[in-house]
């Protein structure tokens, strides 16, 4: 249809605005830094629950492996790249002395810890100012050990902590979350 001076009528714009589009981006971007400093931090918190359960099923590997071979197993530390390693003691030929050998199956090979995750301290009391670092945790042919604490930490303050008992088989992982609350732990000698 035309009007009296033949021109077509205007139809009404069917896109947004300028102004439109910029409100939307504002609320976007509201939402996002509200969003994204959250699953930053859930994903930091993932991080050490996944490095505690990896350092419990170690723990609990090298005892059923020391239990079931009848031989003195250990559960290696290495601070520096963040790896736990379980190895046994392997045969000696006569007039030699038994060497540390690594398992024989995948299972057992070394696990490295989540990115942003370190070893922070293994040994018996981290709650104590002076802290001697073990890099190994051994296990009795019958499956026993020493009493340890494993510390995990992640990024800032926090920290999960694997506590390894002579009495218990599975290791327990208390409800500690900052390198401040493991005062709140007694030291297990």
């Amino acid at each position: 249809m035309t009007s009296a001076t033949g021109a077509r009528p205007k139809r009404p714009s069917r896109g947004f605005t300028v102004t439109e589009l910029m409100v939307v981006m504002l609320i976007m971007t509201m939402l996002a830094g509200i969003a994204v400093p959250r699953f930053v931090g859930s994903l930091r918190e993932e991080r050490l629950r996944t490095a505690s359960r990896i350092v419990a099923t170690m723990v609990l590997l090298a005892r059923g492996r020391a239990a079931s071979e009848a031989r003195l197993t250990e559960l290696q530390f290495d601070y520096d790249r963040g790896t736990i390693d379980v190895v046994r003691l392997g045969d000696a030929q006569p007039g030699e002395e038994p060497q540390w050998e690594p398992m024989p199956d995948s299972l057992a090979q070394e696990q490295k810890l989540p990115e942003g995750v370190t070893l922070y301290y293994v040994g018996p009391d981290p709650s104590s100012a002076e802290r001697t670092r073990e890099t190994e945790l051994d296990y009795r042919p019958d499956g026993s050990a020493e009493a340890a604490y494993i510390v995990l930490r992640g990024y800032g303050e926090a920290v999960r902590v694997v506590v390894v008992d002579e009495i218990r088989f599975k290791p327990q992982v208390p409800d500690i979350d900052t390198i401040q609350e493991l005062s709140t732990l007694e030291a297990l000698s």
